[in-house]
């Protein structure tokens, strides 16, 4: 009670606004759309016939109550392909078969373990043993059961070009001794491996995903977690794209390959963004020179401080309007200063908001075209014609709608489900896994809490 009488603290809410709340005027909202038939169509939408969706899940639990500090990651990442033309039949009938669902989808996943804080490998730091462990990862993680490729096979192949994938990939600083290549240093690291020219330590081909620069010795890693599942995501949807056009070039044609999220890498996983910018404009040179429209990629968010602004805006873009979100407006809506690039260093596709003939709204992301950024501040990038595909792309989402959730379309829907953890029972069943196979780990058959009312 008394800090809610402290007229400090009422002055201090009352001085505050938000950032990202509605205009006050609809015409700047309309300024900045165009309907859907006014943008360039290089292609045909009742062609796409496929979808692969990437979309991962990750949960971190406390090994036992007698070491609560002792924690186990878990991520699981899935790719799910679907038959759009089937899903487009079912539109029409009055009652569907889940059969028909099921038998039109097929979905592949991989899962993994990592370290949280104080758990070694015998005669390696902390540190190394996230890093020892997520290379062991990357090698072994087949993006799909019909191919031998791996992540780390993507990771290479995403520092090549489209001819050849790179046999060593460079780093930045020594993870052992931090040693920088700006001093001269030359760190390179292969599939194999390396070692550092000034230490001798051992380098491994994740030391270029650099997540090992926010594991927490004594904390939650949740953070780095997060950062391998993004990555993870990323590299599968690379190795489709790369697997298509080295065994089926057609198939990326009839193809959309959509993100559960933004076009975008964070924290220290920024820097492989222009590697991506860099490998898809590669690769939409390629298909050009075939005759073939541009890969079809999209991300597409179901949550965050875009899509609550979108919701709250809707109403002002027209049915089948795009509305282009340019660096001015960007940083007004979310608080940062008008000199702000936003997105520069992270995102290797552009943000829009599409209003469905459904009326509600999708954020979403799409590549830029070959030869641009798209966040280099020019004003080229901020227009309509560096976004080639996104009428198409708009348009197959379109006919993916699905009231399973908000903002949601099939593929993502169903990627989600095929990726998902287990919450509440779930993650009692994971914590006991830890108990039982980490050596020196109490079994603790109340992983979880029952709720207060068993007790009483």
């Amino acid at each position: 009670m008394d800090t809610v009488r402290n007229e400090a603290v009422k002055a201090a809410l009352q001085r505050w606004q938000i950032t990202s709340s509605r205009p006050n005027s609809k015409e700047e909202i309309e300024s900045l759309c165009t309907p859907l038939g006014d943008l360039p169509r290089v292609g045909d939408a009742e062609d796409v016939d496929f979808s692969i969706t990437v979309d991962g899940s990750d949960t971190e639990v406390e090994a036992t109550r007698d070491h609560p500090t002792v924690k186990v990651g878990y991520l699981r990442v899935a790719g799910s392909m679907v038959q759009l033309d089937a899903f487009r039949a079912l539109a029409i009938e009055r009652y569907i078969d889940p059969r028909a669902v099921r038998k039109s989808q097929t979905e592949y996943a991989f899962d993994v373990a990592l370290p949280g804080s104080q758990l070694v490998r015998p005669g390696m730091t902390g540190v190394d043993t996230w890093r020892s462990e997520l290379n062991a990862f990357l090698m072994s993680s087949r993006f799909d059961s019909s191919t031998d490729m791996t992540l780390a096979d993507g990771l290479l192949a995403l520092h090549g070009t489209r001819a050849a994938r790179a046999d060593r990939i460079p780093l930045r600083v020594c993870p052992n001794c931090g040693a920088s290549a700006r001093d001269g240093v030359q760190l390179t690291v292969a599939a194999s491996g390396g070692s550092c020219p000034s230490c001798g330590g051992v380098l491994y081909l994740a030391d270029a995903l650099r997540t090992h620069e926010e594991y927490n010795v004594e904390g939650s890693n949740f953070t780095p977690m997060g950062r391998v599942m993004s990555v993870a995501e990323r590299l599968m949807t690379l190795c489709y794209l790369n697997f298509f056009a080295d065994s089926a070039p057609e198939v990326l044609r009839h193809t959309v390959f959509v993100t559960d999220g933004p076009l975008a890498l964070h924290g220290p996983l920024a820097p492989l963004k222009r590697r991506f910018v860099e490998h898809l404009g590669d690769l939409t040179n390629w298909c050009t020179a075939r005759g073939m429209v541009a890969p079809l990629m999209v991300g597409i968010e179901k949550s965050g401080a875009f899509v609550e602004h979108a919701e709250l805006i809707c109403d002002w873009i027209p049915i089948g309007h795009v509305m282009r979100l340019t660096n001015d407006y960007i940083n007004r809506i979310s608080g940062r200063s008008a000199s702000n690039q936003y997105g520069v260093d992270e995102f290797y596709g552009r943000r829009f908001i599409y209003r469905t003939q459904a009326g509600d709204p999708l954020v979403i992301t799409v590549p830029v075209a070959a030869g641009f950024s798209p966040y280099d501040g020019s004003s080229d990038v901020e227009g309509w014609s560096p976004y080639p595909t996104l009428r198409l792309v708009c348009e197959v989402l379109d006919s993916l709608r699905t009231r399973m959730y908000q903002h949601a379309v099939i593929p993502v829907a169903l990627a989600h489900s095929a990726a998902a953890l287990p919450l509440g029972v779930g993650r009692s069943v994971l914590t006991m896994m830890a108990q039982q196979n980490i050596p020196g780990l109490k079994v603790d058959m109340q992983a979880v809490q029952p709720p207060t009312y068993f007790k009483k």
